[in-house]
Protein backbone atom coordinates (compact mmCIF):
# COMPACT_ATOMS: atom_id res chain seq x y z
CA UNK A 1 0.00 0.00 0.00
CA UNK A 2 0.98 3.63 -0.22
CA UNK A 3 -0.34 6.94 1.07
CA UNK A 4 -1.68 9.59 -1.28
CA UNK A 5 -2.94 12.17 1.22
CA UNK A 6 -3.34 12.91 4.93
CA UNK A 7 -5.75 15.57 6.23
CA UNK A 8 -5.97 16.93 9.78
CA UNK A 9 -8.81 19.02 11.17
CA UNK A 10 -8.63 20.49 14.69
CA UNK A 11 -5.69 18.28 15.65
CA UNK A 12 -3.13 19.80 18.05
CA UNK A 13 -1.52 22.83 16.32
CA UNK A 14 -3.49 22.41 13.08
CA UNK A 15 -6.75 24.14 12.21
CA UNK A 16 -7.09 22.31 8.91
CA UNK A 17 -4.27 20.98 6.75
CA UNK A 18 -3.88 18.51 3.89
CA UNK A 19 -0.54 17.05 2.85
CA UNK A 20 -0.05 15.23 -0.44
CA UNK A 21 2.22 12.18 -0.39
CA UNK A 22 1.51 11.05 -3.95
CA UNK A 23 -0.34 11.76 -7.17
CA UNK A 24 -3.49 9.97 -8.31
CA UNK A 25 -1.55 7.00 -9.64
CA UNK A 26 1.83 6.77 -7.90
CA UNK A 27 3.40 7.62 -4.56
CA UNK A 28 6.06 10.17 -3.82
CA UNK A 29 8.76 7.66 -2.86
CA UNK A 30 10.33 9.95 -0.26
CA UNK A 31 8.53 12.73 1.62
CA UNK A 32 10.50 15.00 3.96
CA UNK A 33 9.06 17.21 6.70
CA UNK A 34 11.16 20.20 7.78
CA UNK A 35 10.36 22.79 10.42
CA UNK A 36 11.23 24.17 13.81
CA UNK A 37 10.44 22.25 16.98
CA UNK A 38 6.77 22.37 17.90
CA UNK A 39 5.41 22.83 14.37
CA UNK A 40 3.61 19.49 14.19
CA UNK A 41 5.90 17.21 12.18
CA UNK A 42 5.69 14.39 14.71
CA UNK A 43 1.94 14.92 15.03
CA UNK A 44 1.44 14.28 11.30
CA UNK A 45 3.59 11.14 11.43
CA UNK A 46 1.67 9.88 14.45
CA UNK A 47 -1.67 10.61 12.78
CA UNK A 48 -0.67 8.54 9.73
CA UNK A 49 0.47 5.76 12.07
CA UNK A 50 -2.85 5.73 13.92
CA UNK A 51 -4.83 5.53 10.69
CA UNK A 52 -2.64 2.72 9.32
CA UNK A 53 -2.77 0.82 12.63
CA UNK A 54 -6.57 0.45 12.36
CA UNK A 55 -9.24 1.39 14.90
CA UNK A 56 -8.30 -1.20 17.51
CA UNK A 57 -4.60 -0.55 17.07
CA UNK A 58 -5.07 3.21 17.32
CA UNK A 59 -6.86 2.77 20.63
CA UNK A 60 -3.88 0.77 21.91
CA UNK A 61 -1.36 3.40 20.80
CA UNK A 62 -3.02 6.69 21.71
CA UNK A 63 -4.24 8.35 24.84
CA UNK A 64 -6.19 11.09 23.04
CA UNK A 65 -6.12 13.66 25.84
CA UNK A 66 -4.52 16.85 24.52
CA UNK A 67 -4.97 16.06 20.83
CA UNK A 68 -7.58 18.73 20.12
CA UNK A 69 -6.68 22.30 19.22
CA UNK A 70 -10.18 23.49 20.15
CA UNK A 71 -11.90 21.41 22.84
CA UNK A 72 -15.43 22.36 21.82
CA UNK A 73 -15.43 20.15 18.70
CA UNK A 74 -13.97 16.79 17.69
CA UNK A 75 -10.79 16.42 15.69
CA UNK A 76 -10.61 14.56 12.39
CA UNK A 77 -7.79 12.60 10.75
CA UNK A 78 -8.41 11.38 7.21
CA UNK A 79 -6.15 9.12 5.16
CA UNK A 80 -6.31 8.35 1.46
CA UNK A 81 -4.32 5.22 0.59
CA UNK A 82 -3.84 2.85 -2.34
CA UNK A 83 -3.79 -0.92 -2.34
CA UNK A 84 -0.52 -2.48 -3.54
CA UNK A 85 -0.27 -5.37 -5.98
CA UNK A 86 0.64 -7.85 -3.22
CA UNK A 87 -1.92 -6.58 -0.68
CA UNK A 88 -4.68 -9.21 -0.34
CA UNK A 89 -8.42 -8.59 -0.67
CA UNK A 90 -10.72 -7.30 -3.39
CA UNK A 91 -13.27 -4.54 -2.88
CA UNK A 92 -16.24 -4.24 -5.23
CA UNK A 93 -15.73 -7.25 -7.48
CA UNK A 94 -13.82 -7.50 -10.76
CA UNK A 95 -15.99 -5.03 -12.70
CA UNK A 96 -16.05 -2.34 -10.01
CA UNK A 97 -12.84 -3.13 -8.19
CA UNK A 98 -11.60 -0.35 -5.93
CA UNK A 99 -7.91 0.21 -5.20
CA UNK A 100 -8.15 3.61 -3.50
CA UNK A 101 -9.57 3.95 0.01
CA UNK A 102 -10.33 7.02 2.10
CA UNK A 103 -11.42 6.87 5.72
CA UNK A 104 -11.56 9.04 8.85
CA UNK A 105 -10.83 8.67 12.54
CA UNK A 106 -12.34 11.11 15.03
CA UNK A 107 -10.73 12.29 18.27
CA UNK A 108 -12.83 13.66 21.13
CA UNK A 109 -11.91 15.71 24.19
CA UNK A 110 -13.15 16.15 27.73
CA UNK A 111 -16.20 18.11 26.64
CA UNK A 112 -19.39 16.32 25.57
CA UNK A 113 -19.38 15.76 21.80
CA UNK A 114 -21.59 13.94 19.28
CA UNK A 115 -20.23 12.01 16.28
CA UNK A 116 -22.59 10.18 13.91
CA UNK A 117 -25.39 10.39 16.49
CA UNK A 118 -23.21 8.85 19.21
CA UNK A 119 -22.40 10.86 22.34
CA UNK A 120 -18.89 10.90 23.84
CA UNK A 121 -18.14 12.39 27.26
CA UNK A 122 -14.40 11.59 27.53
CA UNK A 123 -11.38 11.52 25.19
CA UNK A 124 -11.50 8.64 22.70
CA UNK A 125 -10.38 7.83 19.17
CA UNK A 126 -13.06 6.25 16.96
CA UNK A 127 -13.61 5.46 13.29
CA UNK A 128 -16.32 6.81 11.00
CA UNK A 129 -18.96 4.11 11.47
CA UNK A 130 -20.95 5.39 8.47
CA UNK A 131 -18.14 4.53 6.07
CA UNK A 132 -18.56 1.13 4.34
CA UNK A 133 -14.95 1.28 3.20
CA UNK A 134 -13.85 1.28 6.84
CA UNK A 135 -15.74 -1.94 7.48
CA UNK A 136 -14.01 -3.63 4.53
CA UNK A 137 -10.58 -2.38 5.59
CA UNK A 138 -11.08 -3.72 9.10
CA UNK A 139 -11.80 -7.19 7.69
CA UNK A 140 -9.20 -7.26 4.91
CA UNK A 141 -6.40 -4.75 5.43
CA UNK A 142 -6.14 -3.31 8.94
CA UNK A 143 -6.30 -6.64 10.74
CA UNK A 144 -4.52 -7.12 14.08
CA UNK A 145 -2.57 -9.86 12.28
CA UNK A 146 -2.52 -10.17 8.52
CA UNK A 147 -0.50 -10.26 5.34
CA UNK A 148 0.50 -7.34 3.15
CA UNK A 149 -0.87 -3.82 3.69
CA UNK A 150 2.46 -3.01 5.27
CA UNK A 151 3.11 0.04 7.40
CA UNK A 152 5.63 0.75 10.16
CA UNK A 153 6.72 3.79 12.11
CA UNK A 154 9.79 4.74 14.12
CA UNK A 155 10.06 7.52 16.68
CA UNK A 156 13.07 9.66 17.48
CA UNK A 157 14.01 7.45 20.47
CA UNK A 158 14.58 4.22 18.52
CA UNK A 159 17.18 2.07 20.21
CA UNK A 160 18.44 -1.45 20.63
CA UNK A 161 18.43 -3.03 24.05
CA UNK A 162 21.56 -2.41 26.15
CA UNK A 163 21.63 -6.01 27.40
CA UNK A 164 22.77 -9.11 25.56
CA UNK A 165 19.95 -11.13 24.00
CA UNK A 166 18.64 -14.34 25.52
CA UNK A 167 17.73 -17.03 23.00
CA UNK A 168 14.00 -17.70 22.70
CA UNK A 169 12.36 -20.72 21.01
CA UNK A 170 10.26 -18.77 18.50
CA UNK A 171 8.92 -15.39 17.46
CA UNK A 172 5.27 -14.90 16.65
CA UNK A 173 3.94 -12.56 13.98
CA UNK A 174 3.65 -9.12 15.61
CA UNK A 175 0.33 -7.40 16.18
CA UNK A 176 -0.18 -4.63 13.64
CA UNK A 177 -0.19 -1.76 16.10
CA UNK A 178 3.25 -2.75 17.46
CA UNK A 179 4.70 -1.71 14.06
CA UNK A 180 4.26 1.87 15.29
CA UNK A 181 5.01 1.41 18.98
CA UNK A 182 8.23 3.45 19.16
CA UNK A 183 6.40 6.54 17.82
CA UNK A 184 4.31 6.62 20.98
CA UNK A 185 6.53 4.91 23.60
CA UNK A 186 9.88 6.63 24.07
CA UNK A 187 11.18 3.87 26.36
CA UNK A 188 10.43 1.06 23.90
CA UNK A 189 13.53 -0.77 22.62
CA UNK A 190 13.53 -2.35 19.15
CA UNK A 191 14.98 -5.69 20.14
CA UNK A 192 13.00 -8.09 17.95
CA UNK A 193 15.59 -8.09 15.14
CA UNK A 194 18.37 -9.21 17.48
CA UNK A 195 16.23 -11.98 18.93
CA UNK A 196 15.10 -13.03 15.47
CA UNK A 197 18.63 -13.11 14.01
CA UNK A 198 19.93 -15.20 16.90
CA UNK A 199 16.95 -17.54 16.53
CA UNK A 200 17.62 -17.98 12.80
CA UNK A 201 21.24 -18.82 13.60
CA UNK A 202 20.00 -21.41 16.10
CA UNK A 203 17.70 -23.02 13.50
CA UNK A 204 20.51 -23.15 10.97
CA UNK A 205 22.93 -24.80 13.42
CA UNK A 206 20.33 -27.35 14.58
CA UNK A 207 18.48 -28.25 11.38
CA UNK A 208 20.42 -26.60 8.53
CA UNK A 209 17.12 -24.77 7.87
CA UNK A 210 17.17 -23.43 4.26
CA UNK A 211 14.48 -20.80 4.87
CA UNK A 212 16.31 -19.58 7.97
CA UNK A 213 19.51 -19.27 5.92
CA UNK A 214 17.72 -17.19 3.30
CA UNK A 215 16.07 -14.92 5.86
CA UNK A 216 19.28 -14.45 7.81
CA UNK A 217 21.11 -13.46 4.63
CA UNK A 218 18.42 -10.91 3.73
CA UNK A 219 18.85 -9.33 7.13
CA UNK A 220 22.64 -9.27 6.99
CA UNK A 221 22.73 -7.87 3.44
CA UNK A 222 20.32 -5.07 4.31
CA UNK A 223 22.21 -4.07 7.45
CA UNK A 224 25.56 -4.11 5.61
CA UNK A 225 24.18 -1.86 2.88
CA UNK A 226 23.16 0.77 5.44
CA UNK A 227 26.39 0.85 7.48
CA UNK A 228 29.31 3.15 6.56
CA UNK A 229 32.19 1.66 4.57
CA UNK A 230 34.50 -0.52 6.65
CA UNK A 231 31.70 -1.72 8.93
CA UNK A 232 29.74 -4.94 8.47
CA UNK A 233 28.12 -7.91 10.17
CA UNK A 234 30.66 -10.49 11.32
CA UNK A 235 29.07 -13.37 13.23
CA UNK A 236 26.96 -14.60 16.13
CA UNK A 237 29.05 -16.09 18.91
CA UNK A 238 28.30 -19.04 21.21
CA UNK A 239 26.72 -16.70 23.78
CA UNK A 240 24.19 -15.34 21.30
CA UNK A 241 25.99 -12.00 20.83
CA UNK A 242 25.79 -10.37 17.39
CA UNK A 243 29.26 -9.15 16.41
CA UNK A 244 30.20 -6.49 13.86
CA UNK A 245 33.50 -5.63 12.22
CA UNK A 246 34.35 -1.98 12.78
CA UNK A 247 37.77 -1.34 11.28
CA UNK A 248 40.08 -4.02 12.67
CA UNK A 249 37.91 -4.82 15.68
CA UNK A 250 34.93 -7.01 16.44
CA UNK A 251 32.25 -5.27 18.51
CA UNK A 252 28.95 -6.58 19.87
CA UNK A 253 25.74 -4.62 19.37
CA UNK A 254 25.80 -3.70 23.06
CA UNK A 255 29.08 -1.80 22.55
CA UNK A 256 28.20 -0.05 19.28
CA UNK A 257 27.85 3.72 19.11
CA UNK A 258 24.41 5.33 19.31
CA UNK A 259 24.50 6.13 15.58
CA UNK A 260 25.10 2.50 14.63
CA UNK A 261 22.50 1.31 17.10
CA UNK A 262 19.90 3.80 15.85
CA UNK A 263 20.24 2.66 12.23
CA UNK A 264 20.41 -1.02 13.18
CA UNK A 265 17.36 -0.73 15.38
CA UNK A 266 15.32 0.86 12.60
CA UNK A 267 16.55 -1.24 9.68
CA UNK A 268 16.66 -4.52 11.56
CA UNK A 269 13.15 -4.11 12.93
CA UNK A 270 11.89 -3.14 9.47
CA UNK A 271 13.47 -6.19 7.84
CA UNK A 272 11.91 -8.57 10.36
CA UNK A 273 8.44 -7.01 10.02
CA UNK A 274 8.58 -7.08 6.20
CA UNK A 275 9.42 -10.78 6.25
CA UNK A 276 6.51 -11.43 8.64
CA UNK A 277 4.13 -9.38 6.46
CA UNK A 278 5.18 -11.08 3.21
CA UNK A 279 6.09 -14.66 4.21
CA UNK A 280 5.73 -16.03 0.66
CA UNK A 281 7.79 -13.31 -1.05
CA UNK A 282 10.95 -14.22 -2.93
CA UNK A 283 12.50 -11.10 -1.41
CA UNK A 284 10.48 -9.19 1.21
CA UNK A 285 12.89 -6.24 0.97
CA UNK A 286 11.44 -5.54 -2.49
CA UNK A 287 7.84 -5.39 -1.26
CA UNK A 288 5.88 -2.15 -0.99
CA UNK A 289 4.59 -0.35 2.08
CA UNK A 290 4.81 2.86 4.08
CA UNK A 291 7.52 3.62 6.63
CA UNK A 292 7.39 6.65 8.92
CA UNK A 293 10.59 7.94 10.57
CA UNK A 294 10.89 10.80 13.04
CA UNK A 295 14.26 12.59 13.18
CA UNK A 296 16.12 10.24 10.85
CA UNK A 297 19.35 12.21 11.41
CA UNK A 298 19.53 11.59 15.16
CA UNK A 299 22.96 10.36 16.37
CA UNK A 300 24.35 10.26 12.80
CA UNK A 301 27.60 11.92 11.74
CA UNK A 302 27.11 14.42 8.85
CA UNK A 303 28.77 12.06 6.34
CA UNK A 304 26.22 9.39 7.25
CA UNK A 305 23.38 11.92 7.21
CA UNK A 306 24.38 12.72 3.63
CA UNK A 307 24.10 9.06 2.58
CA UNK A 308 21.33 7.56 4.71
CA UNK A 309 18.34 8.54 2.56
CA UNK A 310 19.88 7.09 -0.58
CA UNK A 311 20.95 3.94 1.25
CA UNK A 312 17.45 3.35 2.64
CA UNK A 313 15.89 3.86 -0.78
CA UNK A 314 18.38 1.46 -2.36
CA UNK A 315 17.87 -1.20 0.31
CA UNK A 316 14.06 -0.93 0.33
CA UNK A 317 13.33 0.24 -3.23
CA UNK A 318 9.51 0.02 -3.13
CA UNK A 319 8.91 1.44 0.32
CA UNK A 320 7.33 4.89 0.56
CA UNK A 321 9.30 6.78 3.22
CA UNK A 322 7.66 9.69 5.05
CA UNK A 323 10.05 11.25 7.53
CA UNK A 324 10.94 14.32 9.57
CA UNK A 325 14.42 15.76 9.98
CA UNK A 326 16.33 18.81 11.17
CA UNK A 327 19.26 18.02 8.86
CA UNK A 328 19.77 19.84 5.54
CA UNK A 329 22.02 16.96 4.49
CA UNK A 330 19.23 14.40 4.84
CA UNK A 331 16.75 16.73 3.13
CA UNK A 332 19.02 17.29 0.12
CA UNK A 333 20.12 13.69 -0.40
CA UNK A 334 16.79 11.92 -0.92
CA UNK A 335 16.83 12.40 -4.69
CA UNK A 336 15.25 14.47 -7.45
CA UNK A 337 11.87 12.73 -7.11
CA UNK A 338 11.65 13.35 -3.34
CA UNK A 339 9.12 15.88 -2.05
CA UNK A 340 9.87 18.31 0.78
CA UNK A 341 7.45 20.23 2.98
CA UNK A 342 8.25 23.02 5.40
CA UNK A 343 6.12 23.45 8.54
CA UNK A 344 6.03 26.97 9.99
CA UNK A 345 3.97 29.00 12.43
CA UNK A 346 1.74 31.80 11.21
CA UNK A 347 -0.40 33.62 13.76
CA UNK A 348 -1.97 30.89 15.93
CA UNK A 349 -1.76 28.16 13.32
CA UNK A 350 0.81 26.01 11.54
CA UNK A 351 1.08 26.35 7.77
CA UNK A 352 2.74 23.92 5.37
CA UNK A 353 4.43 24.78 2.07
CA UNK A 354 6.26 22.70 -0.49
CA UNK A 355 9.97 23.44 -1.05
CA UNK A 356 11.16 23.05 -4.62
CA UNK A 357 14.51 21.76 -5.94
CA UNK A 358 16.14 21.21 -2.56
CA UNK A 359 18.27 18.45 -4.09
CA UNK A 360 20.08 21.09 -6.19
CA UNK A 361 21.13 23.23 -3.21
CA UNK A 362 24.25 23.19 -1.08
CA UNK A 363 23.91 22.97 2.68
CA UNK A 364 24.47 26.73 3.05
CA UNK A 365 21.84 27.46 0.40
CA UNK A 366 19.33 25.16 2.07
CA UNK A 367 19.88 26.74 5.48
CA UNK A 368 19.37 30.22 4.05
CA UNK A 369 16.41 29.25 1.87
CA UNK A 370 12.74 29.05 2.84
CA UNK A 371 13.39 25.45 3.88
CA UNK A 372 15.08 26.60 7.09
CA UNK A 373 14.80 30.37 6.99
CA UNK A 374 18.18 31.17 8.54
CA UNK A 375 19.57 34.60 7.77
CA UNK A 376 23.10 33.21 7.87
CA UNK A 377 24.85 29.87 8.05
CA UNK A 378 27.56 31.45 10.23
CA UNK A 379 27.53 31.86 13.97
CA UNK A 380 26.04 35.21 15.17
CA UNK A 381 29.50 36.47 16.19
CA UNK A 382 31.08 35.61 12.83
CA UNK A 383 28.16 37.09 10.89
CA UNK A 384 28.48 40.30 12.90
CA UNK A 385 32.13 40.63 11.80
CA UNK A 386 31.21 39.91 8.17
CA UNK A 387 28.47 42.54 8.25
CA UNK A 388 30.89 45.06 9.76
CA UNK A 389 33.44 44.33 7.01
CA UNK A 390 30.96 44.98 4.21
CA UNK A 391 29.62 48.03 6.03
CA UNK A 392 33.11 49.56 6.02
CA UNK A 393 33.65 48.67 2.36
CA UNK A 394 30.46 50.48 1.38
CA UNK A 395 31.52 53.74 3.02
CA UNK A 396 32.81 56.40 0.61
CA UNK A 397 35.47 57.62 3.01
CA UNK A 398 37.08 56.05 6.05
CA UNK A 399 38.90 57.65 8.94
CA UNK A 400 42.23 56.24 10.08
CA UNK A 401 40.67 53.98 12.73
CA UNK A 402 38.21 52.51 10.21
CA UNK A 403 40.99 51.97 7.66
CA UNK A 404 42.97 50.07 10.28
CA UNK A 405 39.92 48.05 11.29
CA UNK A 406 39.21 47.12 7.67
CA UNK A 407 42.81 46.11 7.09
CA UNK A 408 42.80 43.90 10.18
CA UNK A 409 39.53 42.25 9.11
CA UNK A 410 40.75 41.03 5.69
CA UNK A 411 42.62 37.90 6.95
CA UNK A 412 39.51 36.92 8.89
CA UNK A 413 37.35 37.33 5.78
CA UNK A 414 39.76 35.29 3.68
CA UNK A 415 39.47 32.46 6.20
CA UNK A 416 35.72 32.74 6.67
CA UNK A 417 34.67 33.15 3.03
CA UNK A 418 37.62 32.87 0.70
CA UNK A 419 37.88 35.12 -2.33
CA UNK A 420 37.14 32.35 -4.83
CA UNK A 421 33.91 31.28 -3.20
CA UNK A 422 32.31 34.59 -2.28
CA UNK A 423 33.92 37.62 -3.92
CA UNK A 424 33.92 39.01 -7.42
CA UNK A 425 37.06 40.03 -9.32
CA UNK A 426 36.34 43.68 -8.46
CA UNK A 427 36.16 42.86 -4.76
CA UNK A 428 39.41 40.92 -4.99
CA UNK A 429 41.19 43.87 -6.54
CA UNK A 430 39.70 46.24 -3.98
CA UNK A 431 40.98 44.08 -1.13
CA UNK A 432 44.42 43.86 -2.73
CA UNK A 433 44.44 47.67 -3.03
CA UNK A 434 43.44 48.00 0.65
CA UNK A 435 46.23 45.66 1.69
CA UNK A 436 48.82 47.56 -0.36
CA UNK A 437 47.86 51.19 0.36
CA UNK A 438 46.11 51.23 3.76
CA UNK A 439 48.83 50.03 6.04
Amino acid sequence: MWVEEISLDNIKCFDKQTIRAGSDNKPYPWVTFLGENGTGKSTVLQAIALLMAGPEGAAQLLKPLGWLKEESKPGKMTLRLHQGKNDPGQYGGEKKERKIFQYTFYVTGEQRQTINNKVFTEPVITEDTNNRIMSWLRENALLPKGKGWFGAGYGAFRRLTRSNRILVPSLQQPLRYTNFYSQFREDESLEAFETWLVYLDYRISKNNDRLAKKQKQWGINAINQLLPNGNQFDSIDANGRILFKTGNSKVSTVALSDGFRSVMALAGDLIWRLIEAFPESNNPLNESGVVLIDELDIHLHPTWQRDIAGLLRQTFPHIQFIMATHSPLVAASAGEDAVTYRFFRKDNNVEIERIQNIHLMSVDQILQSDAFGLVSAFSPETQQKIDRYYSLKRKRSLNDAEKKELQQTIPFMETALGYKAEESETEKKLNEFIKEHWR
